[in-house]
């Protein structure tokens, strides 16, 4: 018997999680348009009511995560009007509490996909979204305690660093740790 979550409008949802979870766990090799709808309990042209085909679908999913990352990490920041610093300190716990919320989020994005940062403190709409909310705190941090660009590129990319492993630390399974990773954070900002 076959589900059908089209008409509760959560099908393309359910496509993109279920793919994400596929090529998360086991790469892209393993997903298929037809392995996708019997997961998902729909009839193989179900899918093509949402994508043309599997190079869309893997686009939409890599938007569909960015725009998550990016909507949690907005979602997070603190009020313009707090410093730059407590910002960043804001933005780093978010960053790793939204992958330890989604660990297949991270694996898919970051293993197994083709995104690009470019590390800049030029503002460029085409570059990865969640990082220039990063970007744009530490632009203020610049300002606000005057150190240069070029200083503040460095320190963005000491913390993007940090976080990214400290996060693929905690959502692996076969890394064993004490998991205080706030103290490791905590040193970034003392």
């Amino acid at each position: 018997v076959m589900k059908n979550h089209y008409h509760h409008g959560n099908l393309k949802k359910d496509l993109l999680e279920t793919s994400i979870h596929i090529i998360s766990e086991k790469g892209y090799d393993k997903l298929s348009l037809r392995n996708i709808s019997s997961k998902c309990g729909v009839s193989h042209n179900a899918i093509y009511r949402h994508f043309a085909d599997k190079n869309q679908l893997i686009y939409e999913c890599q938007k569909y995560v960015t725009e998550e990352f990016t909507l949690y990490l907005k979602s997070k920041e603190a009020e313009k009007k707090r410093n730059a610093l407590e910002n960043i300190r804001t933005l780093s716990y978010a960053y790793i509490n939204f992958y330890i919320e989604h660990p297949t989020y991270y694996s898919f994005m970051y293993r197994n996909t083709y995104i690009k940062i470019e590390f800049t403190m030029e503002k460029k709409e085409e570059n990865y979204p969640p990082y220039n909310v990063f970007r744009e705190q530490y632009g203020r941090l610049a300002e606000e305690i005057g150190i240069s660009f070029e200083e503040s590129l460095t320190r963005l990319t000491r913390l993007w660093a940090l976080l990214h492993g400290l996060t693929a630390f905690l959502i692996s399974d076969n890394v064993q740790w004490n998991n205080e990773w706030q103290l490791c954070l905590e040193k970034e900002f003392n």
